[in-house]
């Protein structure tokens, strides 16, 4: 058998590809017996059956490092969220559903900012500095003027990334920017509603070399946290870590119990307002999902 990784799936076929050749691929009958979904990722064992026309069976999955729902994506090491300062403005509620996903797979963030190069001067945006002070890597780029895109691929090297974030704020065009060889589809900003129109249409991986792999996704715009107990979100808040361990209950949720320390940050400016708002939104999603 021969060993490779799904790069693309559609409509039942799964396209492997194996050294410098894909594989279109149909799944064997005991991966469905077994209830083994293959997703763009996988490492799989599969059978050639037309070398000529590059066809085969997939056979095995190698058990996987990391799996998402939505987009059900397998073996990603890292998210690369990517918002622009403007057209359109940043979406922080999804950028904060999107760093829980991420903190609840155990999977590293890259917060990019993205069209620095349609303001005459970026202003300091607190919130900005606040997921610096997280931990979190934050990088400015612009696919016009090429700023901060060495320091991008850098952190891009060696790891399977997916690509994340609102619609239009430009993923595919930084890596066509970073990345000649590819040619993602791109797409526009409607004027009327200040939003971009989906061309990802699909999950597909694009290896960058031996050990570098991108992932273009749609799907994390609608993403959900469901799967998320209610008890279980405040620790994917890292700014909330430090202050939780001084409020007077353990198990405090940050909503009305007394002494919680967590609101007395956010009152003092420690936390910042619009995370724990934020918080609060999907807490209360996350409830009213458990009762229907």
């Amino acid at each position: 058998m021969e060993k490779g990784r799904i790069v693309k799936a559609i409509s039942g076929f799964f396209y492997v590809q194996s050294e410098e050749e894909v594989f279109s691929c149909k799944g064997r009958g005991i991966l469905k017996k077994n209830e083994q979904t293959p997703l763009v990722g996988d490492l799989v064992f599969f059978s050639i059956t037309d070398q000529e026309q590059r066809e085969g069976i997939l056979e095995e999955l190698v058990p996987r490092n990391s799996e998402l729902t939505r987009p059900p994506v397998a073996n990603v090491d890292q998210l690369l969220i990517v918002f622009s300062y403007t057209q359109p403005t940043p979406n922080y509620v999804l950028l904060d559903r999107i760093l829980v996903t991420a903190e609840s797979q155990h999977l590293q963030s890259i917060i990019c900012f993205n069209k620095t190069d349609l303001l005459v001067k970026i202003m300091g945006s607190s919130l900005m500095e606040a997921y610096k002070e997280m931990g979190y890597t934050v990088i400015e780029t612009s696919a016009i003027t090429s700023k901060g895109l060495e320091s991008l691929k850098r952190a891009l090297e060696g790891r399977t990334t997916a690509l994340a974030g609102s619609s239009g704020v430009g993923k595919s065009t930084l890596i066509n920017s970073m990345f000649p060889q590819f040619t993602l589809e791109t797409g526009v900003i409607s004027k009327k509603i200040q939003r971009g129109k989906h061309t990802t249409r699909h999950s597909e991986l694009h290896q960058i070399n031996s050990d570098t792999w991108i992932m273009d996704t749609p799907g994390f715009s609608s993403l959900s946290i469901t799967d998320i107990d209610d008890s279980e979100l405040r620790d994917y808040f890292k700014d909330f870590s430090v202050a939780q361990l001084s409020c007077r209950f353990k198990t405090c949720l940050h909503l009305e119990e007394p002494n919680c320390a967590v609101k007395r940050a956010v009152k003092e400016g420690v936390i910042h307002l619009n995370r724990y708002q934020n918080y609060v939104n999907l807490l209360d999603e996350i409830r009213k999902n458990r009762r229907y």
